[in-house]
């Protein structure tokens, strides 16, 4: 599909800790869920990104299109003029949009690609801090009651089609601006029931319903997240494949959420620098995360002490990780990981995890260290697991599993050899937590980015069916 992936971000400067100063902790939740997505968006390596913005220079009827390079502005007036963004615009594309969307009917102006607003900035922040330095479309929403982002949607998806490139959509927007007292445009009971409204159909995947709330109650919200949802919503037709809640808060009286609305399948990689590689030459942060386990193992069974590691920032932030470690025949020889992330860094949990698979896996022997040269280790990273209450949600190839009953919990990995069926990966995970029969289950399912190595430009081989491992966490 030439739109691998569309997702939401919020706009709000706070989110960036060199703006919120003392305030960042407040809003923790959305800066590291602004980094998850803009990573996110990052690993479809896509060749374009659009960003619909709806505080970028708006007409009462005319959708405004930047056909200007480069992209620049900075957040001087939020008190952080150090901080600033310079991108490459996409002038061809502009070009060819405005003279296709013209074409659909809908009226159009060239907008200015200085002094970017805040609904642009924001995101982008986020996004070139993820590594994307390639072209980047602004699109200006026109004020709100034209009716036309569902046209504009399918324009764009027309012409990424034509381009025959990989277009991935951002749509900026915040949610009510009315939820305390102290908010911006100050505060309505029912403003609240809009943020409820809206997460609860874009946590369904329910994107012709996040964009049909009720316009009484987007009146009463003082929202600018519904119209250029609408645009990526359409340029995906309404798909919502891999789609994902990565954040929600408004503690300064604004919601922000922060989604994946869209991917046509899960990226290979997390955090992929597509642009910079190209041009520079820059290793993959794969590389420096199996020499981290690599490390983390040989320090462990030498009884040596381990060395710091670390990752770049955009890279670093802690999650779910499995460690597989194979021998010269390629059998297994240990799996351990974390369904849910211990430590403070991902290059920390990965070091965790590779040398427990290494030392702790009680299915084997410890590694000695004649067999270190020998081994080749794969690493997944996992997604936040997320409740399933419906077995039609499953899929053994895309999702792996979590069964828990009580205190006992059973991991399962996605895209098993021989496990082809929903209700033979949920019999092994129960099995591997030792969960009793005939009771009820809670079943959770998350997605996996992996890689091996000496294949890291390749798909890695397919683990067994033994590899999911003890999980200790």
């Amino acid at each position: 599909m030439p739109i691998p992936c569309a997702v939401l971000m919020c706009h709000a400067p706070i989110a960036l800790p060199e703006v919120a100063g003392n305030r960042a902790r407040q809003c923790s939740l959305t800066t590291r869920a602004m980094t998850d997505v803009a990573m996110r968006l990052c690993a479809h390596a896509p060749d374009l990104v659009v960003i619909i913005s709806p505080h970028a220079p708006r007409h009462q009827t005319r959708w405004g299109i930047c056909t200007e390079s480069p992209l620049r502005g900075d957040f001087g007036r939020f008190g952080a003029d150090h901080v600033g963004l310079t991108l490459p615009g996409a002038p061809e594309a502009g070009a060819r949009l405005n003279a296709l969307a013209r074409k659909a009917g809908l009226q159009t102006r060239e907008i200015a690609a200085d002094r970017l607003d805040h609904g642009t900035l924001v995101p982008l922040h986020f996004v070139r801090q993820a590594g994307w330095d390639g072209p980047t479309l602004l699109i200006a929403l026109p004020y709100p009651g034209t009716r036309t982002e569902a046209t504009m949607g399918r324009v764009i998806a027309e012409l990424a089609e034509q381009s025959a490139e990989r277009w991935a959509i951002l749509a900026s927007g915040d949610m009510s601006h009315r939820l305390i007292p102290s908010a911006p445009s100050g505060y309505h009971p029912l403003a609240k029931e809009f943020d409820r409204t809206f997460k609860a159909r874009i946590d369904a995947g329910d994107l012709r319903g996040a964009c049909a709330v009720d316009p009484d109650l987007r009146d009463i919200a003082a929202e600018d997240v519904v119209d250029s949802c609408a645009v990526a919503a359409a340029a995906v037709n309404y798909r919502s494949d891999g789609h994902r809640t990565y954040g929600y808060e408004g503690p300064f009286g604004v919601g922000y959420l922060e989604a994946v609305l869209f991917e046509d399948q899960p990226p290979r990689e997390l955090g992929t620098r597509p642009h910079s590689e190209r041009a520079h030459g820059e290793g993959r942060p794969w590389q420096s995360m199996l020499r981290i386990a690599r490390e983390a193992i040989a320090a462990k069974i030498s009884h040596s002490a381990p060395r710091p590691h670390s990752l770049p920032t955009p890279w670093n932030t802690p999650q779910g990780v499995f460690v597989t470690l194979r021998d010269a025949r390629g059998e297994l020889r240990g799996c351990i990981g974390h369904v849910e992330s211990l430590y403070g860094t991902l290059a920390e949990e990965i070091a965790a995890c590779a040398a427990a698979a290494a030392t702790q896996d009680t299915r084997f022997a410890r590694v000695t260290p004649d067999e270190l040269p020998q081994l080749q280790i794969e690493i997944s990273l996992l997604s936040k697991p997320e409740l399933v209450t419906d077995l039609s949600l499953l899929d053994p190839k895309r999702y792996g599993v979590v069964v828990s009953a009580g205190r006992s919990r059973g991991v399962l990995l996605p895209d098993i050899e021989g496990v082809d069926t929903i209700e033979e990966q949920l019999r092994i995970a129960a099995g591997k937590g030792h969960l009793p029969a005939g009771r009820s289950w809670t079943i959770e399912r998350f997605t996996v980015q992996k890689e091996c190595e000496g294949r890291v430009s390749e798909p890695p081989e397919r683990p067994s069916p033994t590899s999911g491992g003890p999980s200790h966490d």
